[in-house]
C-alpha cells in the first residue's frame, strides 16, 4: 500500500524551492517583451541657465524664514502670525500634505506580509437531489463552524511596489513643498497688502494737504476776481483743480477701505477686523538684495522648483513601476484554523485545516493595456520634467525681474529725493519773498503744489520699493530650505 509523504503545515523542502525557481525562471523567459523607449530627457542642471552677468553683484545674504520681522514693525508680525494660523489656504495645503502622507502609508503596506483572521458560523441545509445520495446528506438544518488565519505576502522580486513606495514618498514630500509655497505666498501676499496700505495712507496726508492748498488757491482767486484782478476762467479753473483733488481723496477713502477687506480676507477673518488695522509703521531702509550662489543655490531655496523636481522623480518611479508589471506576479499565501458540522466540535482533535504555496501570475495578452500604461507614464514623465524646467527658468526671470525692479527704483528714488529736495526750497524762497512783500500769495500757493506733488511721487516710489523688496524675497523662497535626502 501507498502512503504519501506528509510534511508539516509551513514546511519548505528543498524540492519545491527548486520548482518554484524553475518555474519563474519559465515565466520570465515568457514575459511580455517591454516596449522600447527613446532617450529620457533629463532634469536641466544650473549651469545650464546662463546668467552669471545678471547676478554679477550678488551679496546680500538670503532672506530667512521670519523675514518680515526686520521691517520693524510689529502689527505686521502679528498679522502674518494671524494668517498662518486661520487663513484658509494654509489649511488646504496641510491638509493635502496629511492626505499624501497616508497614501505613502498605504502605498508602503504593499510590500509587509498580510494576516487577516477570519470566522464563518453558519446555518445551513443541503439539498437531498444533488451531488451525494440522501443517506449521506446531512439531515435538516445544521450549523457549520469556520475560524482561519489568512497570511499572504507579495514578493517583490522586479521592484514594482518599491518603486511605488519611491514615487507616494517623492509625492509626500513635494506635498510638504507645496505646503510651504502656500505659507509663502501668504506671508508676502499679507505684507504686499499691508505696504499697499501704508502708502494708501501716505497718499491721503499728501491728497488731504493738496486739498487745503487749491481751497487756499481757489479763495485767493475769488478775492482777486472781485477786486478786477482776476477772470471768471481763473476762478472756475481754481474750482476745478479743488474739485479734482476732493475727488482724489474721496476715492483714498474708498481704496483704503477696500485694502483693509482685503488684509481681512487675507487673514481668513470677516471685514471687521480690517477696520481694526492701524496705520503702518514699516521700516524700509535695508531692502533685501540678491545673495551670492544664487544660480547654484536658487533650485533649493524656492519650494515651487523643489515641489517640481519631487514630481518628476515620482514620475520617473512610476515609469518603474508600470514596467515592473510586465513581470511575473509572485504571491506568498498560506491559511490555517478549523472547520467543522457542528459548532460544538470547533475545538476537537481533526478539524484543523491549512495551505501553502506560491500564486504565480504573467500577463500574456492583456489588449494593449500594460503597453498603454506604460507609454503614459512615460509620458508623464516627461510633462513633469518640461514642467520643472519651466519652473527653473520662471523663477529665474522673477529673480532678475525683481532686482532690475529694485534697481532701477533706487535709482528713481534717489533722483526724485533731488526733486523733492528743490521742491522744498523753492517752497521756502516763495513763503520767504511772499513775508517780504516781494511776491503774492499764488507764488507760494504754487510752490506748495509742486512740493506736494514731488511728495507724493517720492511716496509712491517708496511703496513701489517696498512691494519690490517683497517681490524679490518672494522670488529668493522667502527663507525657505529643501530638506536634505536621507
Amino acid at each position: 500500500m501507498f502512503i504519501p509523504r506528509r510534511y508539516p503545515l509551513f514546511a519548505r523542502p528543498r524540492r519545491a524551492s527548486f520548482i518554484l525557481l524553475g518555474l519563474c525562471a519559465t515565466l520570465v523567459a515568457g514575459c511580455a517583451q517591454l516596449p522600447p523607449q527613446d532617450k529620457a530627457p533629463e532634469l536641466k542642471a544650473a549651469s545650464q541657465y546662463p546668467a552669471e552677468q545678471t547676478f554679477s553683484a550678488a551679496s546680500k545674504p538670503w532672506p530667512q524664514e521670519s523675514w518680515w520681522q526686520s521691517y520693524g514693525d510689529a502689527q505686521l508680525d502679528a498679522l502674518i502670525t494671524e494668517g498662518l494660523k486661520e487663513s484658509p489656504s494654509m489649511a488646504i495645503a496641510l491638509a493635502r500634505l496629511k492626505r499624501a502622507e497616508s497614501m505613502t502609508q498605504v502605498t508602503g503596506s504593499a510590500l509587509q506580509p498580510q494576516l487577516d483572521a477570519h470566522a464563518k458560523p453558519t446555518m445551513e441545509k443541503q439539498s437531498y437531489n444533488y451531488l451525494f445520495p440522501r443517506s449521506a446528506v446531512p439531515q435538516g438544518w445544521n450549523d457549520y463552524g469556520q475560524a482561519t488565519l489568512n497570511f499572504s505576502w507579495e514578493i517583490d522580486f522586479w521592484g514594482k511596489n518599491r518603486a511605488a513606495l519611491a514615487a507616494a514618498t517623492s509625492m509626500q514630500q513635494a506635498a510638504a513643498a507645496d505646503a510651504a509655497q502656500a505659507r509663502l505666498t501668504l506671508t508676502t501676499s499679507i505684507a504686499a497688502a499691508y505696504g499697499e496700505l501704508a502708502r494708501l495712507h501716505a497718499a491721503h496726508d499728501t491728497a488731504s494737504a493738496a486739498v487745503k492748498v487749491r481751497q487756499k488757491s481757489m479763495e485767493l482767486f475769488q478775492n482777486r476776481f472781485q477786486h478786477g484782478m482776476e477772470t471768471l476762467l481763473s476762478v472756475k479753473q481754481a474750482q476745478a483743480r479743488l474739485a479734482g483733488s476732493e475727488e482724489e481723496l474721496l476715492a483714498l477713502d474708498e481704496q483704503l477701505a477696500l485694502q483693509r477687506n482685503k488684509l481681512a480676507a487675507l487673514l481668513g477673518t470677516g471685514p471687521d477686523r480690517g477696520l481694526t488695522i492701524a496705520r503702518p509703521k514699516l521700516d524700509v531702509a535695508a531692502g533685501f538684495g540678491l545673495p551670492p550662489q544664487l544660480q547654484l543655490e536658487l533650485l533649493g531655496r524656492r519650494p515651487d522648483v523643489v515641489a517640481a523636481r519631487l514630481r518628476a522623480e515620482a514620475s520617473e518611479q512610476s515609469v518603474e513601476k508600470q514596467q515592473a508589471e510586465f513581470y511575473p506576479n509572485v504571491n506568498l499565501s498560506a491559511m490555517i484554523g478549523v472547520q467543522t458540522l457542528g459548532l460544538n466540535m470547533l475545538t476537537k482533535s481533526g478539524s484543523d485545516l491549512g495551505s501553502i504555496g506560491p500564486a504565480i501570475s504573467l500577463p500574456i495578452f492583456n489588449g494593449g493595456r500594460l503597453r498603454a500604461q506604460l507609454f503614459g507614464a512615460r509620458a508623464e514623465h516627461e510633462e513633469a520634467i518640461a514642467s520643472y524646467n519651466q519652473t527653473v527658468t520662471q523663477a529665474l526671470q522673477q529673480v532678475a525681474d525683481a532686482a532690475v525692479s529694485q534697481r532701477s527704483l533706487g535709482l528713481q528714488l534717489a533722483t526724485v529725493a533731488r526733486a523733492t529736495d528743490a521742491a522744498r526750497e523753492a517752497y521756502r524762497i516763495a513763503r520767504s519773498r511772499y513775508d517780504g512783500g516781494l511776491s503774492n500769495y499764488l507764488e507760494v500757493l504754487t510752490a506748495e503744489e509742486t512740493l506736494l506733488a514731488s511728495l507724493r511721487t517720492q511716496s509712491d516710489l517708496q511703496s513701489r520699493s517696498f512691494t519690490q523688496d517683497v517681490a524679490l524675497i518672494k522670488a529668493l523662497g522667502g527663507g525657505y530650505r529643501a530638506p536634505s535626502k536621507n
